[in-house]
């Protein structure tokens, strides 16, 4: 099943209040941003890929992602027009929607989180956590 979708062009402009670029790119680059606080803008280009857009999120939320180098993971693309600085935690959701909009969905295994096909996340041994 062909998405239709290839490849995202990014551009991404993070900055702390005092506008401060903040670091997001190159492996290792983690820069966890304060919860709560409306400090990320970004700009992206038009269909921009999945993996620029993953090493994105990760490189503010210091998470660890899987994404396969075949299949609709490799080739989708997304559009993401947010003209207001945004939190980190409106940062993840609005990621998690465009993964959703493409028929992605990120899948926890281990310490990572994986990018999975949405129609196949069903069948994957997703752990059940349960009150105490």
């Amino acid at each position: 099943m062909k998405l239709g979708l290839a490849s995202i062009a990014l551009a991404v402009s993070l900055t702390f209040g005092g506008g401060r670029p903040a670091a997001a790119g190159p492996a290792g680059a983690c820069s966890r941003l304060p919860a709560g606080k409306r400090i990320v803008k970004l700009n992206l280009k038009p269909e921009t890929e999945i993996a620029d857009l993953v090493a994105w999120i990760s490189a503010i939320t210091c998470k660890t992602f899987l994404v396969p180098v075949d299949g609709p993971a490799a080739h989708a693309k997304v559009t993401i027009f947010a003209p207001n600085p945004i939190t980190p935690e409106e940062a993840y959701r609005l990621f998690l929607d465009a993964l959703d909009s493409v028929g992605l969905t990120v899948y926890p295994t281990g310490g990572f989180l994986r990018v999975v096909e949405t129609a196949k996340a069903k069948t994957l041994p997703i752990p059940v956590i349960g009150a105490r």
